[in-house]
């Protein structure tokens, strides 16, 4: 709204021509009278030249074509015309085409220099794309299409990676199989040091998790000596904390943590309730008790998360991973099975630890690689020492002759006579060593047992084939034709 030189270059127009000289005119006049101006500027032409200009700034070659140039640079002309032809303040227009062009070179500086190469030698490369549809080209001759996502592939298959920390054998100061089974079993059993470690881990959980859930019961269970973990010790954790609590309980202390509808939905499946408060534990845990999430195992039958108590907790030199879960009983059948055994045929608790570790050094005992977890490989021993002895007499009784155990089976096994108590046999197979059990339990399966035809039942106690009620697995081999049975094991 203020008067200020103008140069106008106009034929044709209503307004008068003054030949380029500076007039001075109000600037709401020129823009009523835009409608009626008939300019003779090229805009084309001035695009071409302002590109080329371009072009030279920036070090592109000359004779590129139009559609070679970057998008941001017909930006830039574009503004310039803007500049040129729209009366605005001249600082104004100034700072936005400076503003403009700086943006460009950052733009062209920071993209990649060697895409137009990369791409050509991807074209060029005589790379084979199998189950692709091909066409001939214009001297008969197949020629395929070049993916670079498959020749990547094929670059990450043929490289082979190696462990960063592989798994060595275990060393023994003994000589001889058998004294060296006994230096492992020394190493591995239950000691007073691996309890404080259990007893420490339980007072940690309580003074996360007593703050959320007030009526919580925690439960620590070992079954080996956690500070001499080896190979698979993270993912096979020696220890379980269990913590026990009513679910109505368990609803209304984590009730403003869902929605209505999903509160409904944990009032009705108790397993989904058990996997919500396992994961709000599991924060609780992380977030203020100092403990590290390793992984979660939500699909077994028994969902749970493996932790990691870190070092600066502590309760031992080392860090110890923990199998945490919420209202889970196979942590209390195992502990309780493994100290009945025991009691039993101290033989027999031996053979279960060892059979246990062998597993999982051997890398056969991580469940969530669909392998038998711990506590299977520990009914698979009992088994072994009801029925599967190679001079036929029995170490362990069925299920019906442990005093504990038996109360807690869902159903009744083998009964043994009224007013008899099980004992041990008193022949050669009592004088026989665990390193010599440990090897009758591996012939006993790998080449006695029928896995298609028997079922391995605690519970009985004796050879028999698989109930209906227990389900059949059938695996399917790689090769997609041989079917096999699985092996048919019965939780008591």
């Amino acid at each position: 709204r203020h008067s200020r030189p103008v140069a106008i270059l106009a034929q044709g127009s209503k307004l008068p021509s003054f030949h380029g000289h500076w007039i001075p005119i109000q600037t709401e006049d020129i823009i009523a009278s835009l409608p009626y101006v008939h300019f003779d500027i090229k805009v084309s032409h001035m695009t071409t030249s302002w590109t080329t200009a371009a072009q030279n700034m920036l070090g592109l070659k000359q004779g590129t074509s139009p559609k070679q140039v970057p998008t941001l640079i017909m930006g830039v002309c574009s503004i310039a015309v803007l500049w040129a032809t729209v009366p605005l303040e001249i600082p104004e227009l100034t700072i936005a085409l400076l503003g403009a062009i700086v943006y460009a070179m950052v733009h062209l500086l920071a993209a990649p220099k060697r895409q137009g190469k990369v791409m050509k030698e991807l074209v060029k490369a005589p790379v084979d794309v199998p189950n692709r549809p091909s066409r001939k080209d214009g001297d008969g001759n197949f020629s395929h299409r070049v993916s670079r996502l498959h020749k990547e592939k094929d670059a990450r298959q043929d490289y082979k990676q190696y462990s960063v920390a592989p798994i060595t054998g275990a060393t023994f100061q003994s000589v001889g199989w058998e004294l060296e089974v006994q230096e492992l079993l020394s190493q591995i059993m239950p000691t007073a040091e691996g309890d404080k470690i259990v007893k420490g881990l339980v007072r940690s959980v309580k003074q996360a998790i007593w703050p959320m859930i007030p009526e919580a019961e925690v439960t620590g269970f070992t079954s080996g000596n956690p500070a001499r973990g080896r190979a698979y010790g993270v993912a096979v954790p020696e220890i379980d904390i269990v913590v026990s609590a009513d679910p109505a309980h368990l609803l209304k202390r984590l009730d403003g943590r869902f929605s209505q509808s999903g509160r409904s939905v944990l009032r009705v499946d108790p397993r989904k309730l058990q996997k919500a408060v396992i994961r709000a534990c599991t924060d609780q845990l992380v977030s203020s008790g100092g403990f590290k999430f390793r992984r979660s195992a939500f699909r077994s039958d028994d969902p749970k998360v493996t932790l990691l108590a870190p070092a600066s907790l502590g309760l031992s030199e080392d860090a110890v991973s923990v199998d945490f879960s919420v209202n889970s009983a196979t942590p209390l059948h195992s502990a309780a099975l493994l100290t009945e055994c025991g009691h039993l045929e101290p033989r027999a608790k031996e053979l279960i630890l060892m059979v246990r570790r062998w597993a999982r050094d051997r890398g056969v005992s991580h469940a969530a690689k669909g392998h038998l977890p711990p506590y299977t490989w520990s009914l698979l021993a009992i088994y072994f020492l009801q029925t599967g002895t190679e001079d036929g007499v029995a170490l362990l009784p069925p299920l019906s002759g442990f005093e504990r155990s038996a109360a807690l089976a869902r159903k009744a096994g083998s009964p043994i006579g009224a007013g008899q108590v099980w004992s041990p046999s008193q022949g050669p197979e009592g004088q026989k060593s665990t390193a010599a059990l440990f090897k009758e339990f591996v012939r006993f399966y790998a080449g006695k047992f029928d896995f298609r035809n028997e079922a391995v039942s605690v519970r009985l106690g004796r050879r028999a084939a698989p109930e209906i009620s227990l389900p059949l697995h059938v695996v399917q081999q790689d090769c997609g034709s041989a079917v096999d049975v699985a092996p048919s094991i019965e939780d008591p």
